[in-house]
């Protein structure tokens, strides 16, 4: 996770941001490697893009991952109108620009993990992939 989290340290250059990394934990999944790291990946770069000033915390405890930032947070009935529309122009121009989060979902729905994003106002985001269903065993 540490290793994950500093290879996404560049999008914070030159903002008033930081992680903070707090593992509790040691988890063993049974699954690709990669498909983690896209998963993760994805909701550390979304906080990281709309995070502008204080902290992105990356928090691992009891089988949930959880990636919390700072930022603006955003009214979910209207970001989920956002997200289809820029999965649709996405799709039509090859940006990829709003497939992150399609994604994380579809690697979710393929390992039976639980995605949950709660939003407001302030303090901002928090993103959290529940792997318990998938967990052969934590320490």
């Amino acid at each position: 996770m540490p290793g994950l989290v500093k290879d996404h340290q560049h999008l914070l250059d030159g903002k008033p941001v930081q992680f903070s990394v707090h593992i509790h934990q040691t988890l063993c999944l049974q699954v690709p490697e990669a498909m983690l790291r896209i998963a993760i990946g994805n909701l550390l770069r979304n906080a990281a893009e709309n995070t502008y000033d204080g902290t992105i915390t990356v928090r691992l405890k009891d089988g949930v991952l959880s990636v919390t930032d700072s930022g603006e947070g955003f009214d979910t009935a209207q970001a989920s109108l956002h997200y289809l529309s820029l999965l649709r122009n996405s799709t039509r121009a090859g940006t990829g620009k709003g497939l992150g989060l399609f994604l994380v979902r579809r690697i979710c729905e393929r390992f039976r993990w639980t995605l949950t994003l709660e939003s407001m106002p302030t303090p901002g985001t928090r993103a959290e992939l529940d792997f318990r269903t998938r967990l052969v065993q934590y320490r």
